[in-house]
């Protein structure tokens, strides 16, 4: 009976939980809730983008969104007073990508123009401070110019829009040298960080059955072999992905924190 209760107890938890999780997503509110929390003082919105792209026979095409969401709900939670918009699940990517199946690229101009309507859409539900975020590597420039852009533009009718970086080029200059203290291979599309942060998120996205090493050149940051793999991915563990998850959550929430705090006093 007692062992029943525990379980009947973590269950609602989880529930709790999830719940909870699921109120910091905009798409999961009514329009009277979400101006509801905008009033109250949830005026900081999370544009995160991630993507769907080819990345070896290991990992599923969208590990990006899985990941996203995930660091989403973290960084929201902890700062506090935030929501997310729906994750935009496609990015540009590298024409060798477009080879594989499944892979979905836009270009520049197109994933720039669809966030300049994702912040106006912000803007107009009522959120005066707006962050841009990507997981995927040629989302950044894009991005840090269109927030640099924007915010010019809307200071003046007292909204920003920042791009923060640090959840992912900060995070991942500190990932690959933690890896590499190790005498692993650091970097990679498809090794070791990018197969274990998947892994950590969703354990159903990853292949363990087919991880096998790609072009190991340049720290596992050169070009892709056959499969469309570089790094390795063989000694990714959940564990892994958990602690670099933990840390690029970190150093998103201190950046953003830190912006916020300089643009309101």
């Amino acid at each position: 009976m007692r062992k029943l209760i525990i379980i009947c107890l973590l269950a609602v938890l989880g529930c709790s939980r999830l719940y909870a999780q699921q109120q910091l997503f905009i798409e999961d509110l009514t329009s009277r809730e979400l101006a509801a929390k905008i009033r109250a003082g949830a005026q900081t919105v999370l544009i995160f983008s991630g993507g769907t792209e080819a990345s070896g026979p290991h990992l599923v095409l969208g590990k990006h969104n899985y990941r996203v969401r995930l660091y989403a709900a973290q960084i929201a939670g902890s700062l506090g007073n935030t929501l997310i918009a729906p994750i935009l699940p496609f990015a540009p990517n590298h024409p060798v990508l477009e080879r594989f199946p499944g892979t979905i690229s836009l270009s520049d101009q197109t994933f720039t123009s669809v966030h300049e309507d994702l912040v106006r859409s912000m803007v107009m539900a009522g959120f005066r401070y707006i962050v841009l975020l990507s997981d995927h590597f040629n989302s950044q420039q894009p991005l840090k110019v269109l927030a640099a852009r924007l915010d010019s533009t809307l200071q003046p009718k007292g909204v920003r829009v920042f791009f923060s970086s640090d959840g992912y080029a900060k995070a991942r200059t500190q990932i690959e040298a933690m890896i590499a203290a190790k005498g692993q291979v650091p970097g990679g599309h498809g090794g070791l960080w990018d197969a274990a942060e998947t892994w950590a998120a969703t354990p159903a996205a990853v292949r363990t059955a087919y991880f096998a090493s790609g072009d190991t050149t340049k720290g596992g940051n050169g070009p892709l072999d056959a499969a469309g793999v570089s790094g390795d991915p063989c000694m990714a563990t959940p564990e892994q992905g958990l602690l670099f998850g933990k840390l690029r959550v970190q150093l998103a929430v201190a950046e953003i924190r830190a912006w916020l705090i300089k643009i309101k006093n």
